[in-house]
């Protein structure tokens, strides 16, 4: 997976769901994961028309492999996946000196990338109360879950002061580690943009014509000197039509190129490579402690209500703040830990083999408790030009252009608390399982922060949503707490 930074050579424009006429077409905001993977997959159709396939391609037929219609049609560029888009900035004045002995990539003074701050700390200056805390007060949760033991709470004094929504490396690291970051380590929105309002003249839509009676505002975003977008991108292809030989192909785009379309209005980019080390930018979770483990999201995840099926065997479940991985009756996680290794069974149903994961276990544990802001609605439009062909012919809806589904996602910085517990049939401890969990929910894995591997949103994962970090938490009254 490669690192790239975005340089704005203009405004920028990343609309909300709400109509300009009614609105004013508030643009200065910023953009959800999506943006940038429709600008890379649009961009990728247009440096490589569908008449001029390229030679490191390979042909993906659309549906599952038991059923491909065969006929010709492909889904060209279904690897790609992207994480961003990130503030990041460079060459700051209020960029720290790097502490003696630190690491070469604990922090780089001249490129800091910025995270959503996390929705468990107050704006609060006393050290004992900076950090909310599961309490055992019950009855005082407005979340829809009756199997919460938890409510997550501060002692801190009521304040109209908030906390800054953008939070460096260094600052992660701090919390993650149960310190309160440096105030120097924490960003606030007139940091990294402004919003600038422009007045334009609207179209008829019957005649496309300028009409002096259709009025229109829309709000830009500018960032300010020094800032820019970070993002990481991947685009691994088959090599030969072997699966086992892949290749990142991310590159070829840029290769042809150093400018891509981003957001609305059609406003340009400069692409350039990120000079990093091979640790990605994102923070690593801290390794897990005891048998408490904390889940905090580095961006927005999608969790939508599934009916049930019983002829599959799927359960009903209501989605929304609740990750559908997570038992909706009992807070049971349904994830399973699975070890890297594959080997070949023979799979009855199918009547051929397969490679499943040596370890493949449910992991013991139980979501005790949450914080979760207000959700943020996630919508946008499709011309969905490559797909008119598949759609017609698997009977759905004629592959017409419009408005996506919208969704309500839970925003990056929700906190959700887990408790593992032992398991005596497989013989493992309540911290053995706790370690299984963070490794299953960072997204990083069992890596050193080299590669994603977890993406945990059901919905719009290989868009950048349901990134998560790991940590460890304790009660009020435990560890010096409160």
């Amino acid at each position: 997976m490669q690192t790239y930074l975005l340089e704005p050579q203009d405004l920028l424009f990343f609309r909300d769901g709400r109509p300009i006429e009614t609105s004013g077409g508030h643009g200065a905001r910023w953009p959800d994961p999506s943006v940038i993977f429709d600008a890379l997959h649009a961009a990728l159709w247009r440096a490589f028309p569908a008449d001029q396939p390229q030679p490191w391609e390979h042909r993906h037929d659309f549906g599952r492999s038991s059923h491909r219609p065969h006929n010709g049609d492909t889904q060209r560029f279904g690897s790609l996946a992207t994480a961003g888009l990130f503030p990041v900035v460079q060459g700051s004045a209020r960029a720290p000196r790097a502490a003696a002995g630190a690491p070469p990539d604990a922090l780089d003074v001249s490129c800091r990338w910025l995270f959503p701050a996390p929705a468990d700390v107050a704006a609060c200056d006393d050290a004992r109360h900076w950090l909310l805390r599961p309490c055992r007060v019950q009855g005082m949760t407005n979340l829809p879950a009756c199997f919460l033991k938890y409510t997550v709470a501060s002692l801190a004094k009521p304040t109209k002061d908030t906390v800054p929504p953008w939070w460096s490396g260094a600052a992660w690291r701090s919390y993650l580690a149960g310190q309160q970051p440096e105030p120097a380590e924490l960003f606030s929105p007139e940091d990294l943009y402004a919003g600038e309002w422009t007045t334009g003249i609207g179209v008829d839509p019957e005649t496309q014509t300028q009409d002096g009676q259709r009025l229109y505002s829309a709000e830009y975003l500018r960032l300010r000197p020094g800032v820019r977008c970070g993002l990481t991108a991947s685009l691994r292809m088959k090599q030969n039509g072997n699966g086992s030989d892949l290749r990142e192909c991310i590159r070829e785009l840029f290769a042809t190129t150093q400018t891509i379309i981003v957001g609305g209005q059609q406003r340009t980019c400069r692409v350039e490579e990120a000079q990093t080390s091979d640790r990605l930018p994102f923070p690593v979770g801290s390794a897990s402690a005891g048998t408490r483990v904390k889940w905090v999201l580095l961006s927005p995840a999608v969790w939508p209500a599934i009916q049930a099926n019983e002829s599959k065997g799927i359960a009903v479940h209501p989605g929304g703040w609740l990750p559908n991985w997570v038992c909706p009756q009992s807070g049971e996680v349904r994830l399973r830990h699975r070890s890297g290794n594959l080997r070949r069974v023979w799979d009855e149903a199918r009547g051929r083999p397969i490679r499943r994961a040596d370890v493949d276990e449910a992991i013991a544990a139980r979501l005790v408790a949450a914080c979760v802001p207000k959700p943020v609605p996630i919508t946008g439009w499709t011309e969905r030009l490559h797909l008119l062909r598949h759609e017609t012919h698997w009977g759905q809806d004629g592959g017409a252009h419009g408005p996506r589904p919208s969704h309500l996602a839970v925003p990056a910085g929700a906190v959700y608390y887990f408790e593992a517990e032992a398991n005596r049939e497989r013989g493992t401890t309540a911290e053995e399982e706790a370690a299984r969990l963070a490794a299953a929910l960072n997204w990083h894995g069992h890596t050193p922060g080299t590669e994603i591997r977890n993406r945990r949103s059901t919905l719009l994962g290989e868009k950048g949503f349901g990134l998560g970090v790991c940590g460890t938490w304790d009660l009020y009254g435990e560890g010096g707490a409160g």
